[in-house]
């Protein structure tokens, strides 16, 4: 992935949550991009409403790679054999490279608990560690599909 989408997928993370960004930033670099898009991934962030389930990052990531799959697959049985295929390959990556898919693995706290959820915030780990999650998505998203 090219240093544009990167800023492109950080910028979008300043106001989207980290699944829409994710959405946002494959779609639009895969020229797939339609303004109902970001929606879907409204309740995703903080890992499904903040419950630090599946990373919100991933949870773009597996979204867009639907999308882009039907570039390829018009039927359905198709399609959802290779999303399957290509979403698999991209969790063994991420968790290849982070050990986890969840926001609280990944972040290290459990996002139920108000005082740590507080604690990490003050202490800036979103700030530090969510950014390269979202990247890291699109990355590998992208990578997946590189002509």
């Amino acid at each position: 992935m090219g240093q544009l989408a990167e800023e492109k997928a950080l910028e979008y993370f300043n106001s989207h949550n980290c699944c829409q960004a994710v959405i946002r930033t494959v779609l639009e670099e895969k020229e797939l991009m339609f303004d109902e898009a970001v929606f879907v991934g409204s309740g995703f962030g903080g890992g499904i409403i903040g419950r630090g389930e599946v990373c919100g990052a991933v949870s773009g990531a597996v979204m867009a790679i639907g999308l882009v799959t039907k570039t390829f697959y018009e039927d359905l049985a198709e399609h959802k054999a290779a999303t399957r295929e290509t979403t698999k390959i991209f969790y063994e990556r991420f968790e290849g490279i982070y050990g986890d898919s969840t926001c609280n693995g990944l972040i290290g706290i459990d996002r139920n608990d108000p005082e740590a959820k507080k604690k990490a915030s003050d202490a800036g780990i979103y700030r530090e560690n969510c950014p390269k999650f979202v990247k890291s998505a699109v990355n590998i998203v992208l990578d997946l599909f590189t002509d």
